[in-house]
């Protein structure tokens, strides 16, 4: 891991709270942990975490309805819920609500282990263009693809959506009203270091300086309208590092495992 996953891990079972923190800690994760629902929408609000590990029965608030609540705040949060039961409709719902996947317990470390660094890797694409046409296109392309979109029609919207919730790779206009994309080029790579930026015009002349100063910032490449967003595809697919291929896939296609 180039950076350390921050990890919330909730649980009204103290000896398993305790358990799974110190496993997770020893392999290498920053771990937060909390007793319950209500407790792990409160530590959320203090704090970012790459991935939510929670159980899904628990007193005061379950951990579906804290799933909701830490969802408001985030809307691409991570989480994987637990359960000792067999809740089915519960989990049914969860699934169908964007819960990246649901295990059974007693767990199987080593699969939890990789289902955490596969969920921190799997971070979405943001696509920032105030062309609603181009954005609508470029966000339906890539999710049919299996990939995560966030969408922003301006560079404000994209800064305050980064701050909620990493994102991998931005697909960033450069001529856009008040932030261009230069500035919001700078200003994403200022609140996450790791993200790569893919700059995109329809302006090659117009734009050039402020498209070689976003090159020189370490911008990936730039791509000129109008282009197949079947090449965004493409370009996603040679950078390699989202997402990795066990984690790959439609958003409806949320896996249920049993371990």
């Amino acid at each position: 891991m180039a950076e350390t996953t921050r990890v919330l891990v909730v649980d009204d079972n103290a000896d398993l709270l305790e358990t799974l923190s110190l496993i997770l800690r020893r392999r290498g994760f920053s771990v937060d942990t909390a007793e319950n629902g209500a407790a792990a929408v409160a530590k959320f609000r203090q704090g970012r975490y790459d991935v939510i590990l929670m159980d899904i029965v628990m007193p005061e608030m379950n951990g579906v309805e804290a799933f909701r609540k830490i969802r408001e705040m985030s809307p691409g949060v991570t989480v994987i819920l637990m359960t000792a039961y067999s809740e089915d409709e519960l989990i049914k719902v969860a699934l169908h609500e964007g819960v990246h996947r649901v295990v059974h317990k007693p767990l199987s470390i080593d699969l939890m282990i990789a289902m955490i660094k596969e969920a921190a890797a799997n971070q979405p694409v943001l696509i920032v263009d105030d062309d609603p046409d181009i954005l609508e296109t470029m966000t339906r392309t890539l999710r049919r693809q299996g990939y995560q979109v966030v969408a922003a029609r301006s560079g404000e919207e994209a800064v305050a959506l980064e701050q909620d919730i990493a994102c991998h790779v931005a697909f960033i206009d450069i001529k856009l009203p008040l932030m261009n994309g230069l500035e919001v080029c700078l200003k994403l790579k200022e609140i996450n270091p790791g993200i790569m930026a893919i700059m995109m015009t329809g302006y090659r002349e117009e734009v050039k300086e402020l498209t070689d100063k976003a090159m020189a910032a370490s911008a990936v490449t730039c791509l000129y309208k109008p282009f197949d967003p079947l090449n965004a595809v493409a370009l996603l697919d040679q950078l390699g590092e989202i997402p990795c291929q066990i984690g790959r896939r439609n958003e409806r296609q949320r896996e249920y495992i049993s371990c």
